[in-house]
């Protein structure tokens, strides 16, 4: 092969798209002056799909599907979040979490957590085994309790759908 024959080759190599090169970018469009958290934005599409008709948001057995529902769905609770931090015994003061050992407080169950900004059930947990605090298992009385309470929830906010 010459000189001029290589190099053609090599100039046609360069020009021609890869097979795993990206797709083109476009630019997003421009921000609306009231911006949205993600959930508010989630929500609004979301209603706006069903009032549509667009998209599927009802399980066939007619509720809303969990993750589509225009307000969140409160599940069912669970024993394992109902345990209660029962007693603080001290951090060592360095590395594991530090910063958000002090938010965590003595009657405050990992539910409370999850459902508390800036709080983490699974730092509870990891804190428990390393012996900074201790956790207490639900009594039956308080797990039927909390299993009323969600039943009750929920039988007023089905109620409010079938009458909208």
């Amino acid at each position: 092969m010459t000189k001029s024959a290589t190099a053609t080759v090599r100039q046609s190599a360069r020009k021609a798209p890869k097979g795993n090169a990206p797709a083109p970018q476009t630019k997003p469009a421009a921000k609306p002056a009231a911006e949205l958290t993600g959930i508010e934005l989630a929500r609004a599409n979301v209603a706006a799909k069903a009032e549509s008709g667009v998209g599927i948001t009802l399980h066939s057995s007619g509720k809303p599907i969990k993750g589509l529902a225009a307000e969140p769905v409160v599940a069912k609770p669970q024993r394992k979040m109902l345990r209660t931090i029962s007693k603080i015994i001290g951090h060592p003061g360095k590395g594991n979490c530090v910063h958000r050992f002090h938010l965590y407080k003595e009657g405050m169950t990992l539910l409370d957590c999850k459902t508390t900004e800036g709080l983490i059930p699974s730092d509870v947990t990891f804190y428990a085994q390393c012996g900074y605090l201790e956790l207490r298992d639900p009594t039956d009385a308080e797990y039927e309790a909390a299993v009323k309470a969600w039943e009750a929830s929920r039988k007023t906010t089905d109620d409010q759908a079938k009458a909208a």
